[in-house]
């Protein structure tokens, strides 16, 4: 698997992009595993 670690307002952005849900099912795909790798990492998931 690849390592990621995000910044603290890389997953701020990437959470707001999830929870409104107004794009694409491919771009809400892509947020939602880069912020599952960051928590693999070590990172957190609110």
């Amino acid at each position: 698997m690849v390592g990621i670690e995000l910044e603290e307002n890389e997953e701020k952005i990437l959470r707001n992009f999830v929870k409104k849900g107004r794009k694409s099912a491919r771009e809400l795909t892509r947020a939602r595993i880069l912020l599952l790798a960051n928590q693999q990492k070590g990172g957190t998931l609110r």
